[in-house]
């Protein structure tokens, strides 16, 4: 039931940011009530393949499934469902046979700060569909956004599933905006940006492609895929063609990238 829409530009609309880092950036207008998305796409609820690209993991592209350009999954909601639905959605897409057929590992939750409260609703939706494995962490690992120089934010849970090399990977992130953040992330993480419920909590998950595939072709890491063997292929090709040991792995899988 959610309204299909296509990919915004890798170039975004928002002037704080210089590359489209999130599905969520071309929707920002819509958890803040500056738009209405029933006029623009005829439903509270939307789903998109968003093309990103993000540096701030940078320095971690060569190992098993951090990327700077990837594609992003994600059902979004500006006042139609929340937490209940999102968790819901996300544990029946990865678990039924009828989808991806995935096993998850463990999942985690926001365990709370001075701002803001343990999210107690979110590990018990997780207990009732039979995942005992809810893990709790804080504000720099569970709590998203926001996007640019202020906007939506709050709480996450994220979902953990094992690659073929015995590794749990974060593959889908499940973000509850229920928050107006007058600052940056590095702001309010550093105590210098306020707080301010939302008129309309949202909903905003994000599920890298790569890493999808990853688990459900039951690859190593992400470059095993078939998105990304044949281009490792050719960078080996070439570089056999040199110097066939001066390439490490992890210089190829920049290459890659």
């Amino acid at each position: 039931g959610h309204a299909v829409v296509p990919s915004s530009s890798l170039i975004p609309d928002d002037p704080s940011v210089l590359l489209t880092t999130a599905g969520m950036q071309q929707f920002k207008k819509y958890y803040t009530g500056e738009a209405d998305p029933m006029k623009d796409f005829n439903s509270l609820n939307v789903c998109s393949i968003q093309k990103s690209f993000r540096t701030s993991d940078i320095d971690e592209v060569g190992d098993d499934s951090h990327l700077t350009f990837f594609e992003m999954l994600g059902n979004f909601s500006f006042g139609g469902y929340f937490k209940e639905e999102a968790i819901r959605y996300a544990h029946e897409f990865l678990t039924s046979k009828e989808w991806m057929g995935l096993d998850i590992s463990y999942v985690t939750i926001f365990k709370g700060s001075d701002m803001v409260p343990k999210d107690t609703e979110s590990e018990n939706i997780w207990k009732s569909l039979g995942v005992a494995d809810v893990r709790e962490e804080g504000m720099g690992d569970v709590f998203w956004g926001p996007t640019g120089a202020s906007g939506p934010c709050g709480p996450t849970t994220e979902i953990y599933c094992t690659n073929a090399n015995g590794k749990d990977v974060e593959i889908w992130n499940i973000v509850f905006n229920e928050f107006l953040c007058s600052g940056s992330r590095e702001q309010l993480l550093a105590g210098d940006a306020a707080l301010t419920p939302l008129e309309k909590k949202g909903i905003d998950t994000g599920m890298g492609l790569e890493r999808l595939a990853m688990i459900s072709q039951n690859k190593k890491n992400i470059f095993e895929t078939d998105l990304f063997a044949p281009v490792i292929q050719a960078v080996d090709s070439r570089v056999a063609q040199y110097n066939p040991h001066y390439a490490t792995e992890t210089m190829k899988r920049m290459i890659a990238d």
